[in-house]
């Protein structure tokens, strides 16, 4: 009966706890525009704070797509990028280039032009396989809405195996390579990516960018050598197995649920603590405190006096195997005792 107020009060105490956890306001939360501004610049928190890139991603537009995304660009630090003229666009991608190296910005010399082209023409005379390399600016971006699919079915439909690389100077991290779908299904998806990594790594040694096209259009050549050699013997690349994701551990799941519980219930179970101790703290001082008071029974009074003498006999053993009458202290008879 009384525990039932300490009962009550901590229910109420939980109650409370509860409530004012469920008024607190929602985390905030990141809006396109804001996400957009920071993109461009202002307020920069950090580049990967709403999206890192990673080497999936980059990857990906190899065989996907012909252009990548704005913010791509900028995560690449090729600075601000500029747009590809209406008319050099149409000279790019109208229909099918009539030679190898197609440049209609002029952004190679003459002589260099001749250069690489002769290159590419000695590669045709040694491989079946076409090579077509387009050449951008380094901040140039291509238009979403132009695909490397788009432009081979377009162009190259009836040309065979063919590779298309798309080229930014000065920046062949960003070049964008596209396979002819026999091709395709002889290589595979990776081996694809590992061959336009394995120029980009030979590009990015050198320092001059037209050097750097030199050495990923050879490194390309070699890798194309190969490619072929692989359709002309028949071969299938094996299907791309999905990661299958590893069982997490029992004590991780565990301890994943008691880190569930205890952010929703934390508050309560502290409070809860906190009242069990604090009650049982204070029921331990109310009981070292108590006191008995024992009532006091009348007594007839014994020979007149209001108390007695205080004193009676004791009587003691000095040895526990010993009968008593052993024990027993012998007394001079002249003390008249009877």
């Amino acid at each position: 009966m009384k525990s039932r107020p300490f009962i009550v009060f901590f229910l109420c105490i939980v109650f409370f706890a509860q409530s004012q956890e469920d008024e607190n306001p929602p985390l905030p939360r990141w809006s396109d525009a804001d996400a957009e501004r920071l993109l461009q610049g202002e307020n920069l928190i950090s580049d990967a704070l709403f999206r890192p890139i990673s080497e999936e991603e980059l990857a990906a537009p190899v065989m996907d797509g012909l252009s990548l995304p704005e913010y791509m660009a900028e995560l690449l630090d090729v600075g601000d990028p500029s747009e590809i003229a209406e008319e050099d666009l149409v000279k790019y991608f109208d229909q099918k280039p009539k030679s190898f190296l197609t440049d209609p910005q002029k952004l190679l010399s003459r002589q260099e032009y001749r250069d690489r082209l002769s290159f590419l023409k000695y590669h045709a005379s040694d491989s079946k396989v076409g090579f077509y390399v387009y050449v951008f600016d380094t901040k140039q971006i291509i238009p979403p809405n132009i695909r490397a699919e788009d432009v081979f079915q377009r162009c190259f439909a009836d040309s065979g195996p063919t590779v298309l690389l798309f080229y930014f100077m000065g920046a062949p991290e960003r070049s964008i390579i596209h396979l002819s779908p026999d091709l395709m299904t002889a290589v595979g998806r990776a081996e694809s990516a590992r061959a336009r990594q394995s120029a980009v790594n030979q590009a990015s040694v050198k320092s001059q960018a037209v050097d750097q096209l030199d050495g990923f259009c050879v490194q390309m050549s070699i890798r194309i050598y190969w490619m072929e050699k692989a359709l002309e013997a028949g071969v299938i690349a094996p299907p791309e197995a999905e990661p299958q994701a590893k069982p997490e551990p029992a004590h991780k799941k565990y301890t994943e649920m008691m880190r569930h519980w205890w952010s929703e219930w934390n508050v309560p179970f502290c409070i809860s603590v906190a009242v069990l101790l604090v009650g049982g703290l204070f029921s331990h001082w109310r009981r070292s405190r108590r006191k008995y008071r024992l009532p006091v029974f009348p007594v007839a009074v014994r020979l007149g006096g209001t108390q007695a003498a205080g004193v009676g006999a004791v009587i003691s053993f000095a040895h526990a195997n010993r009968p008593a009458a052993a024990q027993r202290e012998q007394l001079p008879e002249d003390l008249g005792i009877l």
